[in-house]
């Protein structure tokens, strides 16, 4: 079969509703790492990870998280505050207790 220019393949593209593959995956992914025991065993082997070298932690699991571009601010209290650079005020992230859960109204 010759393709000729101007001519798709699929005119009606994927049906509405449908889902590829990776979406599958990622889904399967998602409930796996949503289990109350895998969820429990990696927060042990972050804290694991972090107690061994935090700054390697950090260069590691925190700052492939991060926006690419923005403004960190840390107060003398450890309170680490990020802004954008668009000049919005820095907003004050959430405090975790020692289980790794956010302390309510912070």
């Amino acid at each position: 079969m010759l393709f000729k220019a101007g001519i798709r393949a699929n005119p009606r593209g994927r049906p509405k509703g449908s889902v590829g593959g990776r979406a599958l995956a990622l889904a399967d992914l998602d409930r796996i790492a949503g289990l109350p025991k895998n969820r429990e065993q990696r927060r042990l082997k972050l804290q694991e990870a972090h107690d061994k070298d935090p700054r390697g932690f950090f260069r590691t699991y925190i700052m492939p998280l991060l926006p690419k571009e923005g403004k960190v601010e840390v107060a003398n209290d450890g309170i680490v505050k990020w802004g954008s650079l668009l000049g919005d005020e820095p907003g004050e992230l959430p405090r975790f207790d020692e289980k790794g859960f956010p302390i309510p109204g912070r």
